[in-house]
């Protein structure tokens, strides 16, 4: 039997099988939340011409102090004529420094009477001017491949004049959910019946990374009607999601097709808890296959662990890798050796550094305080698997690793 992988055994064999999509150009309109293919050079120097960091006045610093204001140069429109020595001109902050100035002079610091300009002394030369290429020069490279356009990429793309990019596609998404228990809340509630709750775990992993979903389809536990839908997306899919019907029971038929003919089975189980009866598995056309467990606790942690940076590489982001913080535990925290427990916590700022709360139950039958939940820690994994039943307590104070699942998604 293959034996269960630790956490730090999975994530790089399943990062390792998952390739980065192919690029393609876009108008930068349409650019939003996709992932640049290329590194992107500034089109000119910014700025291209020798601007006023100020309002003020234009002068030049070795005639000082007395001039005489003979234009007004204002933000996008250049200048007319040349300054003499003695001369000033009015400038708005932007605006282009008139040729014969190399110094600008704030207003608040200036007497002027009529046209008669007073400025303070000890006048030097490029006081208050942004210079060409101050910012940066043409050709330099102000934003690498890889880099994700968010809110602050997308707008610096039109600062600089750019106007069509070179992104990675999106992955396309399929989600199957299995199982004869699960009903929607439409549907309303039955004895034995369980709501729809992976399905919109998984969605909301998805829309938070501005990944598509293809289609979202569910299967009762037929073998034959779940293969059909599984082929159906591989089809279609970059990355498919499944959930439930991965563990030993008779009628767990996702896990059995994963392993069976026409998918390369890269992980059957982990030794982590919740979500140990995760599956990975590559179809025949490329696919990669995540196989989630069916309690939505243990999905929604395999999705953060494994799914997130997947889904990340696939979109070609450079920081795919899961970003760990450290956390202080406020209340004892209970894990058993064997394996590595991800426990659900609230996170907060405190006056020592993040401290992360605990909701309560750590079932793994249990969800709903989830809702209270922020992020993960990281359990310490202590003796050989599958020794030693004893549990072991992490007091308060003690620092861990942790996720935040808001700063997964950004």
């Amino acid at each position: 039997m293959t034996r269960p992988l630790s956490y730090e055994e999975a994530l790089p064999l399943i990062l390792s099988a998952v390739s980065v999509l192919p690029s393609e150009s876009l108008p930068v309109r349409q650019s939003l939340g996709r992932v640049l293919a290329e590194n992107l050079g500034a089109p000119r120097s910014m700025p291209d011409l020798p601007r006023s960091a100020v309002d003020g006045f234009a002068v030049q610093a070795s005639h000082g102090p007395v001039f005489q204001v003979v234009m007004e140069v204002r933000a996008g429109i250049l200048p007319q004529g040349v300054l003499a020595p003695g001369q000033a001109a009015a400038i708005m902050t932007g605006a282009v420094l008139p040729e014969g100035a190399d110094c600008l002079v704030m207003v608040e610091d200036c007497q002027i009477e009529g046209q008669t300009l007073t400025t303070p002394g000890n006048l030097k030369a490029g006081d208050l001017i942004n210079p060409v290429g101050d910012e940066i020069t043409a050709g330099d490279i102000f934003v690498e491949s890889g880099t994700l356009i968010g809110p602050s990429v997308f707008p610096a793309l039109f600062c600089a004049g750019i106007t069509e990019v070179s992104v990675h596609r999106t992955p396309r998404v399929g989600i199957l959910v299995s199982g004869d228990e699960v009903r929607e809340i439409e549907d309303g509630p039955a004895p034995g019946q369980v709501f729809n709750t992976n399905r919109y775990i998984i969605e909301s992993v998805c829309t938070g990374l501005g990944v598509e979903i293809i289609e979202t389809c569910m299967v009762v536990d037929d073998e034959q009607q779940t293969r059909r839908q599984l082929k159906d997306l591989e089809a279609r899919c970059d990355v498919i999601i499944t959930s439930g019907g991965v563990s030993k029971g008779r009628y767990d038929h996702l896990g059995s097709i994963l392993r069976g003919d026409g998918y390369d089975l890269l992980l059957q189980g982990t030794a982590i808890k919740p979500g140990r009866p995760l599956h990975v598995a590559r179809g025949e056309s490329g696919t990669t296959i995540f196989g989630m467990p069916g309690y939505p606790s243990a999905l929604l942690t395999n999705a953060f662990l494994y799914l997130v940076p997947a889904l990340k590489k696939a979109a070609g982001r450079s920081d795919f890798q899961t970003r760990w913080l450290p956390a202080i535990l406020q209340d004892p925290q209970r894990g058993r050796p064997g394996k590595t427990y991800f426990n659900r916590v609230k996170l907060v700022q405190g006056e020592m550094g993040i401290m992360a709360l605990d909701p309560g139950s750590q079932m793994s039958s249990h969800f709903l305080n989830f809702a209270r939940c922020t992020g993960l820690v990281r359990m310490p994994c202590i003796g050989p698997i599958p020794q030693h039943t004893g549990a072991f307590t992490l007091e308060a104070g003690t620092i861990v690793d942790a996720i935040d699942f808001g700063w997964e998604l950004a």
